[in-house]
């Protein structure tokens, strides 16, 4: 993953967490994701950095959450599966909007594929 790919995909991690977290300033939010990429500055191999901010900033800010008793949204395409299944993966859920279609990994949960139709 280059640098660019890394920024772009940390901004995109912090679009999704505003939209999760819309009582808490988006400011704050992105400090937050900031401080947890930072943790992960020694790191050798790139490609999985933004999805490991993302699970560590969520689960900084569902506490925050928690504690001072903020609404946390459940974006559609982060919802939990019908079943009670895991939170998608955001690396695919990032991967199905660049795309514009659904994911054959979650059975067109995200959205309909052509490609899963075949």
């Amino acid at each position: 993953m280059s640098e660019l790919d890394e920024t772009q995909a940390i901004d995109q991690v912090i679009d999704r967490l505003s939209q999760r977290f819309p009582s808490l300033e988006r400011e704050h939010i992105a400090d937050v994701v900031q401080v947890e990429h930072g943790q992960l500055d020694e790191g050798r191999v790139r490609d999985f950095v933004p999805v490991l901010v993302e699970k560590a900033a969520k689960r900084r800010l569902k506490k925050e959450a928690r504690e001072s008793r903020t609404v946390v949204e459940q974006p559609e395409a982060l919802a939990p599966l019908p079943d009670g299944g895991p939170d998608p993966d955001p690396m695919e859920v990032e991967r199905a909007s660049r795309e514009g279609h659904g994911s054959h990994l979650f059975g067109g949960v995200l959205g309909s594929s052509s490609e899963n139709e075949r």
